[in-house]
């Protein structure tokens, strides 16, 4: 090479050099503007659904004031008002963050609280003044009216930041009386915001009306006033944006994204700067529009950004050693591109049937997770009317003669409310699994208990069982619970394939580190119309299946890390398990 030509290449060389640290350094900002943007969608999206739920509660509480009003008609002219005795009620007040029950009889000037037991509660003034206007100052027969926040400062909830529902009443003779339930505000705001988790480290906070926390990371920090308890701890740091942010903004009832500095951050202690989105909690907007609560959620910008920056600064290393690597070997380069154009198309294909995979694992996953979330939706939406309904025909069943048509019709109804309440749980169970416990156990023990809790049902229908199980399996890991669920789903489901009797094969097998299960049944084989949907949530067969069976398998073999498939014909059914042999590395209890 001359002389001119090595100052041509060095040139060249330079040049690719800085266009290439100028492309990157643009596409370092761009990429920080993309993904500082979407973080701070994403963050808005999850404090919307914290509102959501949060309203979603206390109209929930409404449809219960609601129900309750029609037995309060009922029930005034009788002393004991037993309706206040059934369980289901308190339950459901339990369950749902209600601390006490006011009943208001018809001319009494206050009304008495019970607790979730049913037993009136001694002490403690649980409606403020303004509860009690709701039923004295003109009161709107049957208007459900949501109180602002207050805080409790005598009796057994001293010191609870609450909330009144108040709806006024009357009887036949016009006397006013009605229902309160006072509910734990700052139970109901944990309830749905302490857990929530924004990036690696955000995390949510709740305010209410007067701009005092109802929850928030920093358990010190609850019931405070957010401003004054954030100076108090870091009086240094200025915090004009932030007070400008939460009165002009988040107080005010807008919601949208914007970023604030902080002095400390889960244990980090210094001027940190916070993206934050937000949105209101209106909870009276009919009669009190400044009735609300905000929730928002913060994370620190250095947490977006600074993967970022990192993955470039290595990412321009990279590309500078590949320039000095082909300038200096350029002539080895070309030796070897045949080479490595054939190892790069291969590594190409393999990539591509990996993201084909990839693909198909996510639209299954997003197809499961809409089905879940409307499964979840409905469940929660059926499920506490049908504990009442249930609850109500054992009430009157009791009172009406055994031998009678409407205690056998009540008695129905009741078998009915449970069976749907179990249907319902299996829902929830294939909707919010627990994660599996993965300890190393003995599979053919697991195996081995499964087919015994099934001997007695596969006898009963005349089907052999054989075994064939690997005595040197190593001890695997594994939920012994959740694989021996799915053992004896398959063994169920073989079972119900052989109608008059038949062979049911079980193996255990090691091979290339991966220990297999398979379960055999000479049944007449899965219709081909559905075996492509066959690990789909509520497709089934059956005339009484729910069809969650094997999408249930699926989930927990996927959570072992492991895989599950079956192959069918007119003559039989083989499901096989794969699980691996040794802990996949970090993985631990599943998580």
């Amino acid at each position: 090479m001359s002389r001119k030509h090595s100052i041509i290449a060095c040139l060249v060389f330079v040049v690719l050099t800085l266009a290439i640290a100028g492309m990157g350094y643009r596409a370092k900002t761009d990429i920080e503007n993309v993904v500082t943007d979407q973080f701070n969608h994403q963050q808005l999206l999850l404090a919307q659904k914290i509102a959501d739920d949060i309203t979603g509660h206390f109209a929930f509480l409404r449809t219960c004031l609601e129900g309750l009003s029609l037995m309060w008609r009922g029930e005034t002219a009788t002393d004991g008002m037993p309706w206040l005795a059934i369980p289901a009620f308190y339950n459901i007040f339990a369950e749902w963050n209600v601390a006490a029950l006011g009943v208001l009889r018809p001319g009494r000037a206050e009304p008495v609280f019970y607790d979730a037991s049913g037993a009136p509660m001694p002490g403690g003034e649980f409606c403020t003044p303004a509860c009690l206007q709701a039923f004295t100052d003109k009161p709107r027969m049957g208007r459900i009216a949501i109180s602002r926040v207050f805080v409790q400062e005598k009796g057994p909830l001293t010191g609870r930041r609450l909330v009144a529902m108040t709806m006024p009443l009357a009887d036949e003779a016009g006397n006013v009386g009605g229902l309160v339930l006072v509910v734990d505000a700052m139970a109901v705001a944990a309830r749905y915001a302490h857990n929530i988790r924004s990036g690696q480290t955000g995390y949510a906070w709740v305010i209410d009306d007067q701009g005092v926390f109802l929850d928030h990371n920093e358990a010190d920090f609850i019931g405070h006033e957010s401003l004054a308890v954030r100076r108090e701890r870091d009086p240094s740091i200025d915090w004009s944006r932030l007070t400008w942010l939460i009165k002009d903004r988040i107080m005010a009832g807008q919601r949208g994204m914007d970023w604030y500095v902080s002095g400390w951050h889960r244990g980090r202690l210094g001027e940190i700067k916070k993206f934050v989105a937000f949105c209101p909690v209106p909870l009276d907007a009919g009669d009190d529009p400044g009735n609300r609560w905000a929730v928002a959620l913060a994370a620190p910008e250095d947490e977006v950004q600074g993967l970022i920056g990192w993955l470039m600064v290595r990412e321009w290393l990279i590309v500078g050693l590949f320039e000095l690597v082909v300038f200096a070997g350029f002539v080895t380069a070309m030796h070897f591109a045949l080479r490595w154009s054939n190892t790069l198309e291969t590594e190409v294909d393999k990539t591509a049937r990996e993201l084909l995979g990839a693909q198909e694992k996510l639209i299954r996953a997003e197809r499961f997770a809409a089905i879940g979330e409307a499964a979840a939706r409905l469940s929660h939406e059926i499920k506490n009317p049908l504990m009442l309904m249930g609850g109500f025909a054992s009430q009157v069943r009791r009172h009406l003669p055994q031998d009678g048509t409407d205690a056998e019709k009540l008695g129905i109804i009741e078998t009915e409310a449970k069976r749907l309440e179990t249907l319902l749980n299996e829902v929830r169970d294939f909707t919010r699994p627990q994660p599996p416990r993965i300890e190393p156990r003995d599979l053919n023990e697991t195996v081995g208990e499964s087919l015994a809790l099934m001997a007695e049902a596969l006898k009963a229908r005349g089907i052999v069982v054989e075994k064939r199980l690997d005595p040197d399996l190593p001890p695997v890991p594994h939920d012994e619970a959740r694989i021996k669920q799915v053992l004896l789903n398959l063994l169920k489901n073989a079972a119900e394939a052989m109608d008059s009797g038949g062979r049911l094969s079980v193996a255990t097998a090691l091979a290339d580190g991966r220990v297999t299960v398979a379960v055999a049944d000479t049944g007449g084989g899965i219709p081909e119309a559905v075996r492509a949907r066959v690990f789909d949530p509520f497709c089934t067969t059956k005339e009484s299946g729910t069809g969650l069976g094997l999408a249930v398998c699926q989930r927990i073999v996927e959570d072992h890390h492991g895989d599950i498939r079956f192959v069918t014909s007119p003559v039989g059914t083989t499901f096989t398990l794969e699980l691996p042999a040794d802990r996949p590395e970090g993985k631990q209890d599943g998580r």
